[in-house]
C-alpha cells in the first residue's frame, strides 16, 4: 500500500492571481541581503517529490555548496508563488529571479512545441545529446529573443496515460474519453488525433476533477502520477511513454547578466549537473513508481506504431513552420 503525505494547493485560483499581482508589486533585486548573499527565489509548480522538486533542491544543494558565503537558494514548490504562466511573468517583471516550467515554454517560443510531437524522444541518452548539442543551443538562442535564459535541459520526464473508462491498448480506446491536458494547444492536438476528447486544466486542479468524475483521466510522468495522489483516483494506467517532458531552468536575461561573472558561471555549470541529475533519477524512479502503481492499477501497454500513425499530421504541420532540421536532428540523436 502506497503511503503518501496528502499535499494539496496552498492557494485557489483565485488567491494564486491576487499573489502574482502582490509579487509585482515588489521591489526585488539580485543585490545581497542583510546577510551578503545574493538571494535566488526558485518557483515551480511540483509537488514535494516530484521531478521538480528533486531538481530544485539539487540545484540548490550544488550551488550553495560552490558559493558557500555568496549564494542562497529559496525554493517555493507546489504553485506557491502561482502557476507557470504567472511565474514566467514575474521573471520578466523582476519579481522572481529562476522559475522551472515545463509544457508551457511553446506558448513564449514555439520551436518547443517540438516537445509534443509524440515519439520524437524514445529515451534518455537521446535527450542527454540534446541537452549537449546544437538543438540546445538553437532553442536557447532562440529564447534570448525574449530575455530569458535556458540554464539547462532538466527532466519531467515520459508522459503515461491514466483514465476510469478502460485500458488504452488502441487509438480507438481513447474514444469519448474526457482527459486533462496542459494548458497546451500542441497537447490538446495530440490528444484529438489520437481520438480523446482533451480539455486542458492546470495541474493543481487535477485530483479534485478526478475525484469529482468532471474529468476520466489524464496523462503525466511517473514520477508526477504518484507524488500527486493521481493512483488513488484512477483505475487504469496504458505505459505510453507518448511524450518525453523536458524541464527548464529559466532566468532573466537581465537578472543573469547582473550578477558577477564567476556566478554566472557557476550557476550554468550547476544547472548542467542538475539536468545529467535528473536524467540519471528518472531512470530509477520510473523502475520505482512503476512497481508501486502495480498495486493499485490495471496496467496495459498502448500499441505505440498505431498511435504513432494517428499523429502523422502533427509532425507534418510543425515541419510546415520551422522545417524537418530539427525533427531529423533530434530522431538522429536517438539513433547514435
Amino acid at each position: 500500500m502506497l503511503t503518501f503525505a496528502t499535499v494539496k494547493r496552498p492557494f485557489s485560483s483565485l488567491v494564486t492571481s491576487l499573489l502574482a499581482i502582490l509579487l509585482a508589486g515588489l521591489s526585488l533585486s539580485c543585490r545581497p541581503e542583510g546577510n551578503g548573499k545574493v538571494v535566488i527565489r526558485l518557483g515551480h509548480i511540483g509537488f514535494p517529490e516530484s521531478p521538480f522538486d528533486h531538481g530544485a533542491r539539487k540545484f540548490k544543494e550544488l550551488l550553495e555548496a560552490r558559493f558557500p558565503d555568496r549564494v542562497e537558494v529559496r525554493i517555493f514548490g507546489s504553485a506557491q508563488l502561482g502557476e507557470d504562466k504567472e511565474m514566467l511573468e514575474g521573471l520578466r517583471l523582476g519579481t522572481l529571479e529562476m522559475h522551472v516550467p515545463s509544457s508551457v515554454l511553446h506558448s513564449v517560443e514555439p520551436k518547443f512545441g517540438v516537445f509534443d510531437l509524440p515519439f520524437l524522444v524514445l529515451e534518455r541518452e537521446q535527450m542527454a545529446r540534446i541537452a549537449d548539442g546544437p538543438v540546445g543551443e538553437e532553442l536557447a538562442e532562440a529564447l534570448l529573443a525574449h530575455d530569458l535564459v535556458l540554464l539547462g535541459l532538466w527532466e519531467n520526464g515520459f508522459r503515461m496515460i491514466t483514465n476510469n473508462v478502460r485500458p488504452i491498448v488502441q487509438p480507438e480506446d481513447l474514444k469519448g474519453i474526457k482527459i486533462r491536458t496542459p494548458k497546451d494547444p500542441e497537447r490538446v492536438k495530440l490528444f484529438e488525433a489520437f481520438g480523446a476528447n482533451p480539455t486542458s486544466m492546470s495541474f493543481g486542479e487535477v485530483f479534485s476533477a478526478l475525484k469529482q468524475g468532471v474529468i476520466d483521466g489524464q496523462e503525466n510522468p511517473f514520477s508526477q502520477i504518484v507524488p500527486a495522489r493521481f493512483h488513488e483516483v484512477q483505475r487504469f494506467l496504458s505505459v505510453s511513454r507518448h511524450v518525453y517532458s523536458p524541464a527548464y531552468p529559466l532566468m532573466s536575461r537581465q537578472y543573469l547578466e547582473s550578477l558577477d561573472e564567476d556566478l554566472q558561471v557557476g550557476i550554468r555549470e550547476v544547472a548542467a549537473e542538475v539536468g545529467r541529475f535528473h536524467r540519471e533519477l528518472g531512470v530509477r524512479e520510473d523502475a520505482r513508481y512503476r512497481t508501486m502503481l502495480e498495486e493499485h492499477l490495471q496496467i496495459s501497454e498502448i500499441d505505440q506504431p498505431a498511435f504513432a500513425e494517428r499523429a502523422e499530421p502533427l509532425y507534418e504541420e510543425f515541419n510546415r513552420h520551422f522545417g524537418p532540421e530539427l525533427v531529423d536532428t533530434i530522431r538522429t540523436y536517438g539513433k547514435q
